[in-house]
């Protein structure tokens, strides 16, 4: 009898301790969503892990995240947790906290030094894996400097200003484009050169093999060349083709080079060192 009441108190311990740590856990995920966009019901989760801000700063951002739920849902979240691909870490973590819906995830890693955001839904159609590069490259300097507030807030203030089709500054993408072009342009103008100087040396060798004719009435003069006629070949192209169900993708583990697929919650996503 005594044995028995023994483990009826045992089992009576752990399925309190059970209920306990159940309601810890689930007033610890509403306590992550600061703000519900009562339109839509989007909202604005903040996640500190890495005790990156105070609390004034805290409130303060999520009053500048707000904006952005007219799009989707908003996260926030510092880690120090490591991580092989952060873009793949700021998916998993974005699809815990919103599933399939609309949402953006703006992550700063304090283990691995990197900024990333990464998007799915609704809100992935403005920010795509170049504005997400983009506007991760613009912060990275606040981060850099331990202004992870003002880090953030401008983070957010473009991810809003993108989702209004309006411009954001993309200095690292136009320097590219230069870099490309005057490549381009180099290999044009050897091309050119080199094209010049080989008609050059076929019009010398030619010249060459020139010989006189002679003419009744003492006259003679180099050969002439005229157009008699010109023939046009026709060679089939060979049946041969190719295909990628996902040529840019960027962090999504399912795909050979990325995640811009779609499917599967993958999304788009982009990273910045700092």
């Amino acid at each position: 009898m005594t044995r028995y009441k023994f483990f009826s108190i045992i089992l009576s311990l752990v399925c309190i301790l059970t209920v306990i740590m159940s309601f810890t856990i689930v007033v610890g995920a509403v306590s992550e969503v600061k703000y519900i966009n009562s339109e839509n019901n989007y909202k604005v989760i903040l996640i500190d892990e890495a005790d990156l801000l105070t609390p004034d700063e805290e409130a303060k951002l999520v009053e500048d995240m707000k904006p952005v739920t007219d799009y989707g849902n908003i996260a926030f979240w510092t880690t120090t947790d490591d991580a092989y691909n952060e873009i793949e870490q700021a998916r998993v973590k974005r699809n815990e906290l919103f599933d399939f819906e609309s949402g953006c995830i703006f992550v700063i890693n304090m283990n691995i030094r990197k900024l990333t955001i990464q998007s799915y839904g609704k809100i992935n159609e403005f920010v795509d894996d170049s504005k997400a590069r983009s506007i991760t490259d613009n912060v990275s300097t606040y981060a850099t400097s331990k202004k992870y507030y003002d880090c953030a807030k401008e983070a957010f203030s473009q991810i809003n200003t993108v989702c209004k089709n309006s411009y954001i500054s993309e200095p690292l993408k136009v320097s590219g484009y230069v870099v490309v072009s005057a490549m381009l342009g180099l290999v044009i103008a050897v091309s050119i050169a080199f094209s010049q100087k080989q008609n050059s040396l076929i019009f010398s060798c030619n010249l060459g093999k020139l010989k006189p004719y002679h003419v009744t009435g003492g006259f003679t003069g180099p050969v002439t060349a005229q157009y008699v006629r010109q023939e046009t070949v026709h060679r089939p192209p060979s049946s041969s083709s190719s295909g990628s169900s996902c040529s840019s993708c960027s962090s999504c583990s399912s795909c050979s080079s990325g995640s811009s697929c779609g499917g599967g919650g993958c999304g788009s996503g982009g990273s910045s060192s700092f």
